[in-house]
């Protein structure tokens, strides 16, 4: 089966309108018998999260690389974190000003994933809502890396393409937060998304999420959505 990856990412109307940065970040390889997907969002009330962002989806796109698709979930998140700490010292960065959450996809041609996912944010299918990170604290706080010190902050699970219709997407909370039904969404987004060419489809996305119809909506708003057929 051939796998399609669709992803946008869209700066929210409150950043534009105070003159900033995106905090998403989205990364998407393909190698060989493998692939990964990774979506950040970095925290807003920190001054270098975009920085963050960045740099936690380029540890987790080089941790899933190198290590063996079944090491076990301590030694994936502890080889992440390193490389994310490592990237940041090499920009002068300290981790308390770019704290990120994470959302890690990764998987095989034969259709097994696994995911690893700190922070807000949501993994879903047209089937299933897969993990939506986890809250603290009495406000519905996010955690992220450079908050998180603890395992089990993080949720971690493993599958098959083919239990899911074979597609996924992940979403930071720009957009999970704003849907009621994210399997509908999923549906609805993988049938229109395979109707398109990339092109087609990467302008349509940016204008679905640049519309986004909540009302004051204000949130960077990223997704990566994965089809194989």
């Amino acid at each position: 089966m051939k796998r399609l990856f669709y992803h946008c990412s869209v700066t929210g109307p409150g950043h534009i309108r105070n003159g900033l940065p995106n905090q998403d970040y989205l990364l998407v390889r393909g190698w060989g018998q493998g692939w990964v997907a990774v979506v950040c969002d970095g925290m807003g009330s920190r001054p270098r999260s975009e920085i963050g962002s960045r740099e936690a989806a380029k540890a987790a796109l080089s941790s899933v690389k190198t290590l063996d698709f079944n090491a076990d979930n301590k030694l994936v998140v502890q080889t992440l974190y390193r490389s994310w700490l490592e990237r940041l010292k090499g920009l002068g960065v300290e981790p308390r000003d770019a704290v990120t959450t994470c959302i890690l996809v990764w998987g095989m041609a034969d259709g097994r994933f696994r995911y690893a996912h700190l922070g807000d944010g949501m993994l879903a299918s047209p089937v299933a809502t897969i993990s939506t990170g986890r809250d603290f604290g009495f406000s519905n706080e996010t955690t992220g890396l450079g908050l998180s010190k603890n395992l089990s902050d993080w949720e971690f699970g493993s599958s098959a393409l083919q239990e899911h219709e074979n597609s996924l997407i992940l979403m930071s909370d720009g957009i999970s937060e704003d849907l009621t039904d994210p399997q509908a969404f999923s549906h609805q987004l993988c049938n229109a998304l395979v109707k398109k060419t990339q092109r087609q489809a990467k302008n349509w996305l940016s204008k679905q999420l640049n519309d986004w119809p909540t009302p004051g909506h204000s949130d960077d708003k990223t997704l990566v959505v994965l089809c194989q057929k």
